[in-house]
């Protein structure tokens, strides 16, 4: 799901109707234990005294009927405390936890606990984005 933060900044930029900001250059996935919203509140991540951070995604497929995936796992560095439990990815335009714009997020296929010395990961293929919301 794309926020209307992001689905706004994409039309504006590729019709050059309102060009700032600027897409972004780096985009960066996080974890939240709560359903965003499309008007990008609702974000719930884990505390970085745990352990957590965002990551730079990297590894992206080439667009196949404007999807991309993640072409290798994505691990989040092993939790140093509980994180609860994770329903929903989230990417952002900014590294820092709580920060930045939310862009895109998506339920997980499976919610997932993690507790102390956990590694989560988004598996090879598992992350499908699309410039588009569905009907």
């Amino acid at each position: 799901m794309n926020t209307t933060y992001f689905l706004n900044c994409v039309a504006g930029n590729l019709f050059h109707t309102k060009e700032s900001p600027t897409i972004p250059a780096q985009y960066y996935i996080g974890l939240s234990s709560s359903t965003p919203a499309i008007d990008g509140s609702g974000v719930n991540e884990p505390s970085t005294d745990a352990g957590y951070q965002r990551l730079l995604l990297t590894n992206l497929s080439e667009p196949v009927d404007g999807l991309v995936s993640n072409e290798q796992d994505i691990n989040f560095d092993e939790s140093t405390a509980n994180w609860g439990t994770i329903t929903h990815y989230v990417i952002y335009d900014s590294p820092t936890a709580d920060d930045g714009n939310l862009l895109m997020f998506g339920e997980l296929s499976t919610p997932r606990s993690v507790e102390t010395a956990t590694i989560m990961t988004i598996k090879s293929g598992y992350l499908k984005l699309l410039v588009q919301n569905p009907a």
